[in-house]
Protein backbone atom coordinates (compact mmCIF):
# COMPACT_ATOMS: atom_id res chain seq x y z
CA UNK A 1 0.00 0.00 0.00
CA UNK A 2 1.49 3.47 -0.87
CA UNK A 3 0.64 6.33 1.12
CA UNK A 4 -0.45 9.84 -0.18
CA UNK A 5 2.67 10.92 -0.67
CA UNK A 6 4.17 8.39 -3.09
CA UNK A 7 0.61 7.08 -4.58
CA UNK A 8 -0.14 9.65 -7.44
CA UNK A 9 -4.15 10.25 -8.78
CA UNK A 10 -4.52 12.62 -11.36
CA UNK A 11 -8.02 13.78 -10.43
CA UNK A 12 -11.13 11.79 -8.40
CA UNK A 13 -14.86 12.10 -9.01
CA UNK A 14 -16.55 11.27 -6.04
CA UNK A 15 -15.84 10.13 -2.78
CA UNK A 16 -17.91 7.28 -0.35
CA UNK A 17 -17.33 7.66 3.37
CA UNK A 18 -18.93 5.19 5.39
CA UNK A 19 -19.98 7.23 8.92
CA UNK A 20 -18.09 5.86 12.14
CA UNK A 21 -18.75 6.62 15.62
CA UNK A 22 -15.61 8.21 15.99
CA UNK A 23 -15.46 9.99 12.86
CA UNK A 24 -16.68 13.42 14.50
CA UNK A 25 -15.69 15.95 16.43
CA UNK A 26 -16.85 19.26 18.25
CA UNK A 27 -14.17 22.10 18.91
CA UNK A 28 -15.30 23.14 22.54
CA UNK A 29 -14.43 26.59 24.25
CA UNK A 30 -12.10 25.57 26.03
CA UNK A 31 -10.00 24.43 23.02
CA UNK A 32 -10.58 20.96 23.15
CA UNK A 33 -11.76 18.36 20.54
CA UNK A 34 -14.43 15.94 21.60
CA UNK A 35 -15.02 12.80 19.83
CA UNK A 36 -18.95 11.95 19.73
CA UNK A 37 -17.87 8.48 19.95
CA UNK A 38 -15.72 8.23 23.19
CA UNK A 39 -17.47 6.88 25.60
CA UNK A 40 -16.91 5.75 29.33
CA UNK A 41 -14.42 7.25 31.55
CA UNK A 42 -11.86 7.75 29.81
CA UNK A 43 -11.94 10.22 28.31
CA UNK A 44 -15.41 10.01 28.81
CA UNK A 45 -16.06 13.06 25.99
CA UNK A 46 -19.90 11.72 25.30
CA UNK A 47 -20.80 13.14 28.98
CA UNK A 48 -18.40 16.30 28.64
CA UNK A 49 -20.49 17.38 25.25
CA UNK A 50 -23.92 16.53 26.82
CA UNK A 51 -22.71 18.56 29.45
CA UNK A 52 -21.67 21.44 27.48
CA UNK A 53 -24.97 21.77 26.00
CA UNK A 54 -26.66 21.62 29.60
CA UNK A 55 -28.42 18.55 29.26
CA UNK A 56 -28.86 15.39 31.78
CA UNK A 57 -27.67 12.35 29.81
CA UNK A 58 -30.54 10.37 30.02
CA UNK A 59 -31.61 6.32 28.80
CA UNK A 60 -34.01 5.15 26.30
CA UNK A 61 -35.27 2.87 28.46
CA UNK A 62 -35.68 3.53 32.51
CA UNK A 63 -33.38 1.38 34.42
CA UNK A 64 -30.83 0.08 31.96
CA UNK A 65 -27.53 1.89 31.41
CA UNK A 66 -26.50 -0.34 28.44
CA UNK A 67 -29.56 2.43 26.94
CA UNK A 68 -27.49 5.32 27.60
CA UNK A 69 -28.33 7.84 25.27
CA UNK A 70 -25.16 8.29 22.70
CA UNK A 71 -24.18 8.89 19.39
CA UNK A 72 -27.97 9.26 17.46
CA UNK A 73 -28.92 11.65 20.00
CA UNK A 74 -26.02 13.32 21.11
CA UNK A 75 -25.52 14.09 17.21
CA UNK A 76 -29.10 14.85 16.82
CA UNK A 77 -28.78 17.69 19.06
CA UNK A 78 -25.62 19.43 17.82
CA UNK A 79 -27.11 19.53 14.94
CA UNK A 80 -30.04 20.88 16.04
CA UNK A 81 -27.67 23.27 18.16
CA UNK A 82 -25.61 24.11 14.58
CA UNK A 83 -29.01 25.03 12.93
CA UNK A 84 -31.22 27.21 15.57
CA UNK A 85 -28.41 28.37 17.79
CA UNK A 86 -25.49 28.63 16.01
CA UNK A 87 -27.38 30.07 12.95
CA UNK A 88 -25.81 27.16 10.27
CA UNK A 89 -22.67 27.60 11.84
CA UNK A 90 -20.83 23.92 11.76
CA UNK A 91 -17.27 25.62 11.72
CA UNK A 92 -17.29 23.94 15.57
CA UNK A 93 -16.97 20.26 13.87
CA UNK A 94 -14.30 18.90 13.06
CA UNK A 95 -13.39 15.68 10.84
CA UNK A 96 -10.65 13.70 12.74
CA UNK A 97 -10.47 10.86 10.13
CA UNK A 98 -10.63 12.65 6.98
CA UNK A 99 -10.28 16.33 7.00
CA UNK A 100 -7.34 15.52 5.26
CA UNK A 101 -8.35 13.08 2.45
CA UNK A 102 -11.06 15.50 1.19
CA UNK A 103 -9.08 19.05 1.16
CA UNK A 104 -6.31 17.05 -0.93
CA UNK A 105 -8.67 15.63 -3.01
CA UNK A 106 -10.91 18.58 -3.67
CA UNK A 107 -7.66 20.08 -4.98
CA UNK A 108 -7.90 16.71 -7.57
CA UNK A 109 -11.49 17.98 -8.79
CA UNK A 110 -13.60 15.85 -6.21
CA UNK A 111 -17.02 17.27 -6.72
CA UNK A 112 -19.30 15.38 -4.90
CA UNK A 113 -19.39 13.23 -1.29
CA UNK A 114 -21.53 10.29 -0.12
CA UNK A 115 -21.76 9.82 3.55
CA UNK A 116 -23.23 6.31 4.62
CA UNK A 117 -24.93 6.45 7.44
CA UNK A 118 -26.63 4.00 9.99
CA UNK A 119 -30.53 4.60 10.40
CA UNK A 120 -31.50 0.65 11.76
CA UNK A 121 -35.28 -0.10 11.66
CA UNK A 122 -37.05 0.14 15.32
CA UNK A 123 -37.03 -3.98 15.32
CA UNK A 124 -33.50 -3.40 16.28
CA UNK A 125 -33.01 -3.16 20.22
CA UNK A 126 -32.32 0.40 21.30
CA UNK A 127 -28.68 -0.87 22.55
CA UNK A 128 -27.71 -1.15 18.92
CA UNK A 129 -29.99 1.61 17.47
CA UNK A 130 -28.32 4.45 19.89
CA UNK A 131 -24.65 3.93 18.07
CA UNK A 132 -26.86 4.77 14.77
CA UNK A 133 -24.18 7.69 12.87
CA UNK A 134 -27.11 9.22 10.95
CA UNK A 135 -26.95 12.51 12.57
CA UNK A 136 -23.27 12.75 12.85
CA UNK A 137 -23.65 12.39 8.58
CA UNK A 138 -25.35 15.33 8.97
CA UNK A 139 -22.63 16.93 10.86
CA UNK A 140 -20.20 16.09 8.40
CA UNK A 141 -22.50 17.38 5.47
CA UNK A 142 -22.64 20.73 7.26
CA UNK A 143 -18.75 21.35 8.03
CA UNK A 144 -18.22 19.98 4.33
CA UNK A 145 -20.36 22.36 2.61
CA UNK A 146 -19.44 25.22 4.99
CA UNK A 147 -15.26 24.61 4.15
CA UNK A 148 -15.85 23.29 0.64
CA UNK A 149 -19.06 24.85 -0.85
CA UNK A 150 -18.41 24.10 -4.05
CA UNK A 151 -18.84 20.17 -3.05
CA UNK A 152 -22.08 18.54 -3.71
CA UNK A 153 -23.03 16.14 -0.18
CA UNK A 154 -25.38 13.63 0.17
CA UNK A 155 -26.42 11.63 2.98
CA UNK A 156 -27.50 7.69 2.27
CA UNK A 157 -28.86 6.05 5.13
CA UNK A 158 -28.96 2.06 5.83
CA UNK A 159 -32.35 1.34 6.93
CA UNK A 160 -31.06 -1.95 7.46
CA UNK A 161 -29.12 -3.91 11.14
CA UNK A 162 -25.75 -2.61 10.67
CA UNK A 163 -24.58 -6.74 11.33
CA UNK A 164 -26.96 -7.85 8.55
CA UNK A 165 -24.19 -8.13 5.43
CA UNK A 166 -26.37 -9.63 2.73
CA UNK A 167 -28.75 -6.19 3.34
CA UNK A 168 -25.74 -4.32 3.31
CA UNK A 169 -24.14 -5.66 0.63
CA UNK A 170 -27.65 -5.32 -1.23
CA UNK A 171 -27.97 -1.77 -0.67
CA UNK A 172 -24.78 -1.02 -1.74
CA UNK A 173 -24.76 -3.01 -5.03
CA UNK A 174 -28.70 -1.42 -6.25
CA UNK A 175 -26.60 1.96 -5.68
CA UNK A 176 -22.75 1.47 -6.80
CA UNK A 177 -23.14 0.37 -10.22
CA UNK A 178 -26.00 2.16 -11.24
CA UNK A 179 -24.59 5.45 -9.80
CA UNK A 180 -21.11 4.93 -11.73
CA UNK A 181 -22.16 4.34 -14.91
CA UNK A 182 -24.55 7.65 -14.62
CA UNK A 183 -21.76 9.55 -13.89
CA UNK A 184 -19.63 8.24 -16.25
CA UNK A 185 -22.25 8.48 -19.18
CA UNK A 186 -22.41 12.39 -17.95
CA UNK A 187 -18.65 12.75 -18.00
CA UNK A 188 -17.01 14.99 -20.72
CA UNK A 189 -14.26 12.18 -20.35
CA UNK A 190 -16.35 9.40 -20.50
CA UNK A 191 -14.33 8.23 -17.51
CA UNK A 192 -14.88 8.03 -13.36
CA UNK A 193 -12.73 7.47 -10.25
CA UNK A 194 -13.97 6.90 -7.00
CA UNK A 195 -12.36 7.11 -3.98
CA UNK A 196 -13.96 5.10 -0.43
CA UNK A 197 -12.81 5.82 2.61
CA UNK A 198 -14.33 2.71 4.98
CA UNK A 199 -11.87 2.77 8.15
CA UNK A 200 -14.77 4.55 10.68
CA UNK A 201 -17.50 1.79 10.03
CA UNK A 202 -18.48 -0.79 11.91
CA UNK A 203 -17.00 -4.37 9.59
CA UNK A 204 -19.98 -5.45 8.10
CA UNK A 205 -20.23 -2.12 6.32
CA UNK A 206 -16.39 -1.37 5.53
CA UNK A 207 -16.38 -4.69 4.27
CA UNK A 208 -19.62 -4.68 2.25
CA UNK A 209 -18.67 -1.44 0.34
CA UNK A 210 -14.77 -2.79 -0.50
CA UNK A 211 -16.71 -5.95 -1.74
CA UNK A 212 -18.83 -3.84 -4.05
CA UNK A 213 -16.71 -1.34 -5.37
CA UNK A 214 -14.04 -3.88 -6.42
CA UNK A 215 -16.62 -5.20 -8.74
CA UNK A 216 -16.13 -1.92 -10.31
CA UNK A 217 -12.15 -2.04 -11.02
CA UNK A 218 -13.31 -3.54 -14.19
CA UNK A 219 -14.88 -0.92 -15.63
CA UNK A 220 -13.90 2.11 -13.18
CA UNK A 221 -10.62 3.46 -11.16
CA UNK A 222 -11.83 2.78 -7.41
CA UNK A 223 -9.52 3.46 -4.64
CA UNK A 224 -9.53 3.06 -1.07
CA UNK A 225 -8.33 5.69 1.32
CA UNK A 226 -7.28 4.65 4.73
CA UNK A 227 -6.71 7.10 7.04
CA UNK A 228 -3.76 6.84 9.72
CA UNK A 229 -4.77 7.99 13.46
CA UNK A 230 -2.59 9.85 15.64
CA UNK A 231 -0.39 7.22 17.53
CA UNK A 232 -1.93 8.67 20.63
CA UNK A 233 -5.25 9.58 19.83
CA UNK A 234 -6.03 11.79 22.60
CA UNK A 235 -3.66 14.12 24.13
CA UNK A 236 -3.86 15.27 27.26
CA UNK A 237 -4.19 19.66 27.27
CA UNK A 238 -3.12 22.11 29.67
CA UNK A 239 -6.08 22.10 30.95
CA UNK A 240 -5.70 18.24 32.39
CA UNK A 241 -8.84 17.12 29.31
CA UNK A 242 -8.23 15.09 26.80
CA UNK A 243 -8.17 16.41 23.04
CA UNK A 244 -9.14 13.86 20.01
CA UNK A 245 -6.33 13.88 17.75
CA UNK A 246 -6.78 14.55 13.68
CA UNK A 247 -5.62 11.89 11.16
CA UNK A 248 -2.89 13.95 9.59
CA UNK A 249 -1.87 11.48 6.50
CA UNK A 250 -3.95 8.22 4.71
CA UNK A 251 -2.45 5.49 2.74
CA UNK A 252 -4.00 4.86 -0.94
CA UNK A 253 -4.03 1.38 -2.38
CA UNK A 254 -6.33 0.73 -5.73
CA UNK A 255 -8.99 -1.84 -5.34
CA UNK A 256 -7.22 -4.04 -8.32
CA UNK A 257 -4.00 -4.41 -6.43
CA UNK A 258 -6.13 -7.15 -4.46
CA UNK A 259 -6.51 -9.40 -7.88
CA UNK A 260 -3.30 -7.88 -9.49
CA UNK A 261 -1.18 -11.60 -7.98
CA UNK A 262 -3.74 -13.77 -9.90
CA UNK A 263 -4.28 -10.86 -12.72
CA UNK A 264 -0.59 -11.08 -13.34
CA UNK A 265 -0.37 -14.70 -14.68
CA UNK A 266 -3.03 -13.91 -17.12
CA UNK A 267 -1.83 -10.62 -18.58
CA UNK A 268 1.62 -12.38 -19.40
CA UNK A 269 -0.40 -15.66 -20.70
CA UNK A 270 -2.27 -13.35 -23.08
CA UNK A 271 0.81 -11.12 -23.86
CA UNK A 272 2.88 -14.50 -24.80
CA UNK A 273 0.36 -15.29 -26.89
CA UNK A 274 -0.09 -12.46 -29.18
CA UNK A 275 -3.14 -11.72 -27.54
CA UNK A 276 -3.14 -7.86 -26.83
CA UNK A 277 -6.58 -7.15 -26.46
CA UNK A 278 -6.84 -9.57 -24.11
CA UNK A 279 -4.01 -8.00 -22.13
CA UNK A 280 -5.95 -4.82 -21.99
CA UNK A 281 -8.63 -6.00 -20.84
CA UNK A 282 -6.92 -7.25 -17.81
CA UNK A 283 -4.68 -4.45 -17.77
CA UNK A 284 -7.47 -2.16 -17.37
CA UNK A 285 -7.97 -2.64 -13.79
CA UNK A 286 -4.20 -1.93 -13.32
CA UNK A 287 -3.72 0.89 -15.04
CA UNK A 288 -2.53 2.97 -11.89
CA UNK A 289 0.37 0.19 -11.77
CA UNK A 290 0.67 -0.18 -15.82
CA UNK A 291 -0.60 2.22 -17.49
CA UNK A 292 2.07 2.22 -19.41
CA UNK A 293 1.87 -1.52 -20.58
CA UNK A 294 -2.03 -0.92 -20.88
CA UNK A 295 -1.51 1.60 -23.49
CA UNK A 296 1.00 -0.59 -25.30
CA UNK A 297 -1.27 -3.49 -25.77
CA UNK A 298 -3.92 -1.54 -27.11
CA UNK A 299 -1.27 -0.20 -30.03
CA UNK A 300 0.48 -3.81 -30.28
CA UNK A 301 -3.18 -5.19 -31.23
CA UNK A 302 -3.05 -2.99 -34.21
CA UNK A 303 -0.19 -5.09 -35.42
CA UNK A 304 -2.21 -8.63 -34.97
CA UNK A 305 -4.34 -7.13 -37.46
CA UNK A 306 -2.14 -6.36 -40.50
CA UNK A 307 -2.11 -2.36 -39.53
CA UNK A 308 1.66 -2.32 -39.32
CA UNK A 309 1.21 1.29 -41.44
CA UNK A 310 -1.89 2.45 -38.67
CA UNK A 311 0.69 1.42 -35.69
CA UNK A 312 3.41 3.44 -37.20
CA UNK A 313 1.45 6.60 -37.89
CA UNK A 314 -0.20 6.49 -34.35
CA UNK A 315 0.59 10.06 -33.22
CA UNK A 316 -0.67 8.89 -29.60
CA UNK A 317 2.32 6.38 -29.71
CA UNK A 318 4.83 8.91 -31.08
CA UNK A 319 3.59 11.91 -28.84
CA UNK A 320 2.22 10.37 -25.67
CA UNK A 321 3.42 7.34 -24.96
CA UNK A 322 7.14 7.41 -26.13
CA UNK A 323 7.16 10.66 -24.51
CA UNK A 324 5.49 10.18 -21.31
CA UNK A 325 8.04 10.00 -18.18
CA UNK A 326 6.72 6.32 -16.90
CA UNK A 327 8.02 4.81 -20.21
CA UNK A 328 11.38 6.80 -20.06
CA UNK A 329 12.04 5.90 -16.46
CA UNK A 330 11.23 1.77 -16.81
CA UNK A 331 12.69 1.80 -20.30
CA UNK A 332 15.98 4.25 -19.60
CA UNK A 333 16.24 7.89 -22.22
CA UNK A 334 18.80 5.57 -24.63
CA UNK A 335 16.20 2.74 -25.66
CA UNK A 336 13.00 5.10 -26.20
CA UNK A 337 15.57 7.08 -28.17
CA UNK A 338 16.15 4.11 -30.49
CA UNK A 339 12.31 3.49 -30.20
CA UNK A 340 11.75 6.72 -31.61
CA UNK A 341 14.18 6.69 -34.50
CA UNK A 342 13.12 3.45 -35.51
CA UNK A 343 9.31 4.43 -35.46
CA UNK A 344 10.18 7.40 -38.00
CA UNK A 345 12.21 4.96 -40.28
CA UNK A 346 9.18 2.76 -40.38
CA UNK A 347 6.21 5.29 -40.82
CA UNK A 348 8.54 6.19 -44.40
CA UNK A 349 9.82 2.86 -45.91
CA UNK A 350 6.85 0.58 -47.28
CA UNK A 351 9.90 -2.30 -47.23
CA UNK A 352 10.55 -1.76 -43.02
CA UNK A 353 6.63 -2.16 -42.36
CA UNK A 354 6.42 -5.38 -44.28
CA UNK A 355 9.41 -6.79 -42.65
CA UNK A 356 8.09 -6.13 -39.00
CA UNK A 357 5.43 -8.98 -40.32
CA UNK A 358 8.42 -11.58 -38.90
CA UNK A 359 6.43 -10.71 -35.60
CA UNK A 360 3.77 -11.99 -36.59
CA UNK A 361 4.94 -15.03 -38.03
CA UNK A 362 6.62 -15.17 -34.55
CA UNK A 363 3.94 -15.21 -32.20
CA UNK A 364 2.03 -17.83 -34.85
CA UNK A 365 4.77 -20.40 -34.46
CA UNK A 366 5.15 -19.52 -30.98
CA UNK A 367 1.37 -20.97 -30.73
CA UNK A 368 2.15 -23.69 -32.84
CA UNK A 369 -0.33 -22.11 -35.56
CA UNK A 370 1.40 -23.56 -38.34
CA UNK A 371 -0.58 -22.94 -41.22
CA UNK A 372 -0.84 -19.54 -40.48
CA UNK A 373 2.23 -18.51 -39.62
CA UNK A 374 2.95 -20.62 -42.83
CA UNK A 375 0.40 -18.18 -44.93
CA UNK A 376 1.55 -14.96 -43.25
CA UNK A 377 5.55 -16.22 -44.30
CA UNK A 378 4.50 -16.55 -47.91
CA UNK A 379 2.38 -13.71 -48.46
CA UNK A 380 5.54 -11.91 -46.91
CA UNK A 381 7.70 -12.90 -49.59
CA UNK A 382 5.36 -11.98 -51.74
CA UNK A 383 4.98 -8.42 -50.50
CA UNK A 384 8.89 -8.17 -50.50
CA UNK A 385 9.21 -9.01 -53.72
CA UNK A 386 6.74 -6.84 -54.89
CA UNK A 387 7.85 -3.88 -53.24
CA UNK A 388 11.61 -4.48 -54.68
CA UNK A 389 10.15 -4.99 -58.25
CA UNK A 390 8.28 -1.57 -57.77
CA UNK A 391 11.34 0.33 -56.36
CA UNK A 392 13.71 -1.13 -58.65
CA UNK A 393 11.09 -1.22 -62.00
CA UNK A 394 11.57 -4.39 -63.00
CA UNK A 395 9.14 -4.27 -65.72
CA UNK A 396 11.13 -1.58 -67.19
CA UNK A 397 14.19 -3.60 -66.96
CA UNK A 398 12.81 -6.41 -68.43
CA UNK A 399 13.52 -8.40 -65.31
CA UNK A 400 10.11 -9.26 -65.31
CA UNK A 401 7.73 -9.06 -68.52
CA UNK A 402 3.93 -8.54 -69.32
CA UNK A 403 2.11 -11.58 -70.78
CA UNK A 404 1.37 -11.36 -74.55
CA UNK A 405 -1.97 -10.93 -74.37
CA UNK A 406 -1.74 -7.99 -71.64
CA UNK A 407 -3.08 -4.41 -72.55
CA UNK A 408 -0.42 -2.10 -72.61
CA UNK A 409 -2.96 0.43 -70.92
CA UNK A 410 -4.07 -1.20 -67.73
CA UNK A 411 -1.75 -1.98 -64.48
CA UNK A 412 0.39 -4.58 -64.37
CA UNK A 413 0.03 -6.45 -60.97
CA UNK A 414 3.05 -9.72 -61.35
CA UNK A 415 1.69 -12.43 -60.33
CA UNK A 416 3.82 -14.79 -57.15
CA UNK A 417 5.38 -16.76 -59.96
CA UNK A 418 6.59 -13.93 -62.22
CA UNK A 419 8.12 -12.04 -59.01
CA UNK A 420 10.54 -15.28 -57.98
CA UNK A 421 11.25 -15.85 -61.89
CA UNK A 422 12.29 -12.26 -61.94
CA UNK A 423 14.26 -12.31 -58.71
CA UNK A 424 16.57 -15.38 -59.27
CA UNK A 425 16.83 -13.75 -62.94
CA UNK A 426 18.23 -10.92 -61.27
CA UNK A 427 20.18 -13.04 -58.83
CA UNK A 428 21.35 -15.23 -61.83
CA UNK A 429 20.05 -18.15 -59.78
CA UNK A 430 19.26 -21.07 -62.49
CA UNK A 431 16.14 -23.35 -62.12
CA UNK A 432 18.19 -26.31 -60.76
CA UNK A 433 19.82 -24.16 -57.52
CA UNK A 434 18.19 -25.23 -54.20
CA UNK A 435 16.98 -21.10 -53.40
CA UNK A 436 14.96 -21.59 -56.97
CA UNK A 437 13.01 -24.80 -55.89
CA UNK A 438 12.53 -23.46 -51.89
CA UNK A 439 11.04 -19.97 -53.45
CA UNK A 440 8.79 -22.06 -56.12
CA UNK A 441 8.10 -24.73 -53.15
CA UNK A 442 6.63 -21.79 -50.65
CA UNK A 443 4.52 -20.63 -53.68
CA UNK A 444 3.03 -23.84 -54.73
CA UNK A 445 2.20 -24.81 -51.05
CA UNK A 446 0.73 -21.91 -50.16
CA UNK A 447 -1.57 -22.44 -53.37
CA UNK A 448 -2.63 -25.58 -52.16
CA UNK A 449 -3.23 -24.29 -48.95
CA UNK A 450 -5.84 -21.68 -50.57
CA UNK A 451 -6.95 -24.14 -53.20
CA UNK A 452 -7.70 -27.11 -50.83
CA UNK A 453 -7.69 -25.83 -47.43
CA UNK A 454 -4.86 -28.23 -46.65
CA UNK A 455 -3.45 -27.25 -42.91
CA UNK A 456 0.34 -27.22 -43.02
CA UNK A 457 2.35 -29.06 -39.93
CA UNK A 458 5.75 -28.44 -38.54
CA UNK A 459 7.33 -31.29 -40.82
CA UNK A 460 5.81 -30.30 -44.08
CA UNK A 461 7.12 -26.34 -43.09
CA UNK A 462 10.56 -28.53 -42.07
CA UNK A 463 10.23 -30.02 -45.57
CA UNK A 464 10.34 -27.05 -47.98
CA UNK A 465 14.07 -26.92 -46.62
CA UNK A 466 15.14 -30.08 -46.24
CA UNK A 467 13.56 -31.16 -49.71
CA UNK A 468 15.43 -28.76 -51.37
CA UNK A 469 19.43 -29.20 -49.93
CA UNK A 470 18.95 -26.91 -47.18
CA UNK A 471 20.92 -28.32 -43.86
CA UNK A 472 17.67 -28.40 -41.10
CA UNK A 473 17.94 -29.34 -37.80
CA UNK A 474 15.20 -30.99 -35.91
CA UNK A 475 14.49 -29.82 -32.69
CA UNK A 476 11.60 -29.21 -29.91
CA UNK A 477 12.29 -25.23 -30.47
CA UNK A 478 11.07 -23.57 -32.88
CA UNK A 479 14.51 -21.28 -33.49
CA UNK A 480 16.02 -23.21 -36.04
CA UNK A 481 12.76 -23.19 -38.44
CA UNK A 482 12.66 -19.43 -37.36
CA UNK A 483 15.92 -18.84 -38.60
CA UNK A 484 15.14 -21.04 -41.94
CA UNK A 485 12.40 -18.18 -42.51
CA UNK A 486 14.60 -15.27 -41.25
CA UNK A 487 17.38 -16.37 -43.71
CA UNK A 488 14.32 -16.52 -47.00
CA UNK A 489 13.61 -12.92 -45.89
CA UNK A 490 16.63 -11.32 -45.71
CA UNK A 491 17.99 -12.75 -48.82
CA UNK A 492 15.39 -11.22 -51.16
CA UNK A 493 15.56 -7.76 -49.50
CA UNK A 494 18.18 -5.26 -51.12
CA UNK A 495 20.62 -4.06 -48.74
CA UNK A 496 19.81 -0.59 -49.08
CA UNK A 497 16.33 -1.40 -47.08
CA UNK A 498 19.05 -1.93 -43.74
CA UNK A 499 16.96 -4.65 -42.24
CA UNK A 500 17.11 -4.67 -38.51
CA UNK A 501 18.01 -7.60 -36.53
CA UNK A 502 14.84 -7.36 -34.73
CA UNK A 503 11.83 -5.41 -35.56
CA UNK A 504 10.69 -2.64 -33.55
CA UNK A 505 7.25 -4.94 -32.44
CA UNK A 506 9.31 -7.68 -31.31
CA UNK A 507 11.36 -4.93 -29.44
CA UNK A 508 8.49 -3.53 -27.75
CA UNK A 509 6.70 -7.03 -26.81
CA UNK A 510 9.94 -8.34 -25.67
CA UNK A 511 9.86 -5.12 -23.20
CA UNK A 512 6.90 -5.25 -21.93
CA UNK A 513 7.46 -8.71 -21.43
CA UNK A 514 9.91 -8.75 -18.95
CA UNK A 515 8.24 -5.75 -17.45
CA UNK A 516 5.58 -8.29 -16.72
CA UNK A 517 7.78 -11.09 -16.03
CA UNK A 518 10.88 -9.28 -13.64
CA UNK A 519 7.82 -7.40 -11.55
CA UNK A 520 7.54 -8.37 -7.88
CA UNK A 521 4.02 -9.76 -7.27
CA UNK A 522 2.26 -7.35 -4.70
CA UNK A 523 2.18 -8.84 -1.74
Amino acid sequence: MANSSTFQIDRIDTLIITVGTRQVGWRSKDGVVRCFGADGEHPGHINQLYKELGVERGTHEPGKPNMLWSVRDLGSRYHAHCQDWLGGDFSSVELLLDHKIIADSVAKGLHHIILWATNQPETVPWNYRRLDTCWLAQLMKGKIETTWPQVKVDVLELTVNANNRDSIREEFENFILPFALEVRKNSAMNDFVLLIENKGSVPAIAESLEICAAALVREFQVINASPIEPANLYQLCENGMFSAGLSQDYKLMPLSEYFWPLERSRVISAWKRGDFQEAQVWLSAHQSRHKSLYQLAGYLALSTNWEIVRFAENKQLENNWLRSPSVDELAGSEQVEQWQERLLKLRSNPGLQTWETVFLIQLQLERQNYTTAFMQFSQTVERLLYLRSQQENWLDNNIISRPPDFKSWKSYDPKFSDLIEGWCKLKKIHRSDKWYKLLHGIRLKRNDLIHHANPVTLREMRSLWSNNGFPVIISDSLEPLMALILEVLRKICPRHWQIPQETLLQSLYAWGLEILRSEVPST
